[in-house]
């Protein structure tokens, strides 16, 4: 499966390392620490081996091995204590041992004078970990020898061992969770830059902000450049493509403003039905061009393009307008929209879809205009009736369509731009015929999303 995310690539990556790293530690450590802790177990019975042997008497007589005092250690006067010495007279087989020992007799391989460090078996089955030597002692005629045997249990050696272990252990995983950490703030800090500059794409794209103006790390700062060179060339294209809209809506209107004329001077010949077929063509051809123009002005948006705009405060802005118009002025307008209804479009956009919804139920509405505004969850519902003389309910799914006259259904351009408009901002429109006898338009638009801390202190700032 492969990771999307660069942070939790990052993260894993540095946790995968951490690991392998504390566990190359811990085997290293363990083993110097074994292996100190070996050598000071062997230094230690080389010390004992030493005293043990100074206290040994060759002169005395009889055949075992005598010693003239004892080792200050009591652990050897302690039955099974896990340390032990044996003494043996290679001579006469004579053999002496500690208490500790008691009865039992610690077996290794012939010695060398130099000493040698192997394993034995214990009084009780244990390991054990015994240093042996032989002991020359010369005299004028002879000369007496020794095997010297130390052991110590090695289970004591393998405790401390595993209790250290333990504790490294414990200390490696406290290491790890740290390190992780660190890495992960590390992360965090080291992908700040690229949260902010999504911050300033964001600003870009709400219209705070036309280009990303922030300093950023030098590794960032050509993924900056290039967005901003984008941006430029995009800025450039749309300007482009809007002044040629608008000079070749310029340049069409003096041929119209021509062939009205010739429509004026044919009614005036008397040829009344050609001159209304030209007057038909001229209003249908500027109907067309104001349309492409008025949607040259729309603003294009993404998917993650959010924006917010006030519907409650924008309802009843266009409602005043409308009201000081020949067409609205007789009309009864009723509006029941709450407050605080945001939805997620260009404030711009939002007030030219309710412009040309109302415009239109003005132009067909007899006496009664009615708007209504509510939200749930998700998206905020704006329903527009009139009572004027309505569509057929067979020319309903028809308005707005691209390519549709308009005069088909008496509707206007209005409609047509307000579909494209609701399409624009990921929305739904649709047609129905209104309990008062005319023409419902209901409009379902996505809810604004709430601004982030950022944002609003970005459009404080601006």
């Amino acid at each position: 499966m492969r990771i999307q995310s660069l942070r939790v690539r990052l993260i894993l990556g540095a946790g995968v390392w951490i690991a392998v790293a504390l566990v190359l530690a811990g085997v290293t450590i363990g083993y110097l620490f074994t292996k100190n802790v070996e050598r000071g177990a062997s230094a230690d019975l080389s010390a004992t081996m030493s005293r043990l042997i100074a206290l040994i008497d060759p002169d005395a007589r009889g055949t075992a091995p005598v010693l003239t005092g004892t080792l200050p250690d009591p652990r050897y006067d302690t039955p099974i204590s896990g340390l032990y010495w044996q003494i043996t007279d290679l001579g006469t087989e004579q053999t002496i041992r500690s208490r500790s020992l008691w009865d039992d007799v610690l077996r290794v391989g012939f010695p060398g004078e130099g000493g040698q460090l192997s394993t034995a078996r214990g009084p009780v089955g244990q390991s054990l970990l015994a240093f042996s030597l032989t002991a020359r002692f010369p005299k004028a005629k002879s000369e007496r020898r020794y095997q010297v045997i130390v052991a110590q249990d090695r289970s004591i050696l393998d405790e401390a061992i595993a209790r250290f272990g333990r504790e490294l252990a414990v200390a490696l995983l406290i290491l790890g969770v740290v390190l992780v950490l660190a890495a992960i703030l590390q992360v965090r800090f080291g992908l700040s830059p690229f949260r902010r500059l999504r911050q300033d794409i964001e600003a870009i794209r709400k219209g705070i902000a036309s280009s990303i103006e922030a300093a950023y790390p030098l590794e960032v700062v050509p993924v900056v450049s290039e967005v901003n060179a984008l941006l430029a060339l995009q800025q450039k294209s749309m300007d482009f493509a809007r002044s040629r809209a608008s000079d070749l809506a310029h340049g069409l209107k003096t041929p119209l403003a021509v062939l009205g004329t010739i429509a004026y001077q044919l009614e005036e010949g008397g040829d009344a039905r050609g001159a209304a077929s030209i007057i038909d063509l001229t209003n249908e051809m500027r109907d067309r061009i104001d349309y492409q123009l008025r949607l040259v002005r729309l603003r294009q948006r993404t998917r993650m393009h959010a924006l917010s705009a006030s519907l409650s405060s924008v309802v009843p802005r266009a409602v005043a307008v409308l009201k000081k118009t020949r067409a609205g002025e007789h009309l009864d307008w009723a509006v029941d929209v709450i407050d605080g209804l945001n939805v997620d479009i260009d404030a711009n956009d939002l007030i030219e879809l309710v412009g040309v919804i109302l415009e239109n139920a003005a132009q067909w509405a007899n006496s009664l205009i009615c708007i209504q505004a509510k939200d749930d969850a998700t998206a905020v519902e704006l329903q527009i009736s009139d009572d004027g003389p309505g569509i057929p309910p067979s020319a309903l799914s028809s308005i707005g369509q691209r390519g549709r006259r308009f005069d088909e259904t008496g509707t206007g351009l209005g409609l047509a731009i307000a579909c494209e408009i609701v399409s624009l901002n990921n929305g739904t429109i649709a047609f129905e015929r209104s309990k008062y006898g005319g023409l419902e338009v209901v409009i379902r638009l996505p809810v604004a999303t709430p601004e982030e801390p950022w944002q609003r202190k970005l459009n404080a700032w601006q």
